[in-house]
């Protein structure tokens, strides 16, 4: 008896399963539209009917959804492509600005900065040479014709001298003629001459 009600009890649960199914179906037909699950649309006729269910668009904006037709299939003509990482882009050069000319400022004359045409100096003059005066007085000469000499007196003082005799260093018989005795005086050219009388006896 216990093993054919195991039997019965386990032949009446796919029943009772089945019965809660369909009165659940039954319920749902009946409740208003507004309040449920939003129903599919209805596929058009001659589509055909796919196992899985297709989702419901609510609300969308017609122009928020894009254009496929625009848009370009990658690796396409059309579309556009940016910087190309496998070549080199010199960067762009840039837009030199004028470097402003100062104003020169006017250098006067006279001023450490001056520059001019060099002033013209005068042509030196040379200065003459004037050669001491002589201070002796000659006495006489006396000698033989290629030996001549000469008597002077300074001061009290009697000196014989000859040709190319020096006297008191700064004087030198040049010549001795039978009525002058030239002097020239060492240290000065030997063309700068002073020349004293021979008094006549």
């Amino acid at each position: 008896m216990s093993a054919s009600k195991a039997t019965r009890k386990s032949g009446l649960r796919p029943l009772l399963f089945v019965l809660l199914v369909v009165l659940g179906l039954a319920g749902l037909s009946y409740l208003p539209r507004g309040s449920g699950a939003p129903e599919a649309p209805e596929a058009p006729a001659g589509a055909p009917i796919s196992g899985r269910p297709r989702a419901v668009r609510i609300g969308a904006d017609p122009e928020s959804v894009p254009d496929l037709t625009r848009v370009a299939v990658r690796g396409s003509a059309d579309e556009r492509v940016g910087r190309n990482v496998f070549r080199f882009y010199d960067s762009p050069t840039p837009t030199a600005r004028p470097t402003p000319i100062p104003t020169p400022t006017p250098v006067l004359p006279g001023s450490p900065r001056f520059v001019g045409p060099m002033p013209i100096q005068p042509t030196p003059t040379p200065t003459p040479i004037i050669p001491p005066s002589i201070p002796y007085k000659v006495l006489g000469v006396f000698g033989s014709r290629d030996a001549l000499i000469v008597s002077l007196e300074e001061g009290g003082r009697i000196i014989n001298a000859r040709e190319g005799d020096v006297v008191d260093v700064r004087f030198k018989v040049h010549r001795i003629n039978r009525e002058s005795v030239d002097f020239s005086f060492p240290g000065l050219p030997p063309e700068i001459t002073r020349r004293i009388p021979i008094p006549l006896p």
